[in-house]
């Protein structure tokens, strides 16, 4: 289904800022070119979103290169804070396969219950309900076809690659805000046509959106719907367009794994773009793929 495929699923450095600016240049290709499927393709298969995305959903042929390497996992966790927003990348999920772009997922960390007793929401009436699956360190939300649910780590973590992005505060009054509107979203129903219009349901990036509206998420149309691509959230905090900023990029193949610098991931998301864009080729305003005649 068009929607699904375009929107759905031990070398070691210390930890430290990441280093480098990216090269604005080398992303002229992300996010761009789309439409790949005709409208009236795409607008017959919205009829099944569901159940193809909770099929798609499903399918996977291997872990995430992450999962088996605790020591990447936690050099993840002792960066991330409170409301940050990871970005995964998962090849080894259909999903993750037929997403255009490197990353193809969102998750908030939201922290534990000492971190949200110093945040001052543990008491609260958004938090208390949620209390047991923080002590079960359930401690990310996350949207998927399942709805927004807690997570652990583990499942987060089970992935090829991670960035760790940090929004910006004003308050901590607003700080307070945020943490418990994230738990008052528990339990919407997930959001099969990626529209960040849609009242009732949401998905990953539109989650957050909802929450932190202030941070400026980069919004674009792609066949009639405005949605939110998790890469173009990436080259957004990159160029400093966005509330929030680069605080770790983890990456991993089979054998080895390494903390990498913002230069690296603008590369890795460029690299991604323009290998897409040679084999898919540029598309017309009817989202139909042209030949190299333009035709």
């Amino acid at each position: 289904m068009a929607v699904i495929l375009v929107m759905q699923g031990c070398a070691y450095r210390a930890s430290g800022p990441v280093a480098a600016e990216p090269s604005p240049a080398s992303l002229t290709d992300c996010c761009t070119d789309l439409e790949d499927y005709p409208r009236w393709f795409v607008d017959v298969s919205r009829t099944v979103a569901p159940q193809l995305g909770t099929f798609l959903s499903h399918v996977t042929w291997r872990g995430g290169h992450l999962r088996s390497k605790q020591a990447a996992q936690k050099a993840v966790l002792a960066e991330i804070r409170p409301l940050d927003i990871v970005l995964v990348s998962s090849k080894g999920r259909k999903s993750g396969q037929v997403i255009p772009g490197l990353f193809g997922h969102a998750a908030i960390y939201l922290g534990t219950q000492a971190e949200l007793e110093d945040l001052g929401v543990w008491a609260t009436a958004e938090v208390e309900p949620h209390a047991a699956d923080i002590q079960a360190n359930r401690i990310f939300v996350e949207a998927d076809a399942k709805g927004v649910h807690l997570s652990t780590a583990s499942v987060v973590l089970n992935t090829d690659r991670v960035v760790v992005l940090r929004p910006t505060f004003h308050s901590s009054t607003r700080r307070r805000q945020v943490a418990r509107a994230y738990f008052n979203a528990i339990g919407m129903d997930f959001d099969f046509l990626f529209d960040v219009d849609s009242p009732d349901c949401t998905f990953c990036t539109e989650l957050i959106h909802r929450v932190m509206p202030e941070l400026g998420l980069p919004i674009q149309q792609v066949y009639g719907i405005r949605t939110i691509l998790p890469d173009r959230v990436a080259l957004a905090a990159l160029r400093g367009e966005v509330g929030l900023r680069l605080i770790d990029y983890v990456k991993a193949d089979k054998d080895t794994w390494r903390q990498a610098s913002s230069r690296e991931l603008a590369d890795d998301i460029a690299t991604l773009w323009s290998t897409r864009k040679s084999k898919v080729g540029p598309t017309d305003r009817d989202g139909r793929v042209r030949n190299e005649a333009g035709m």
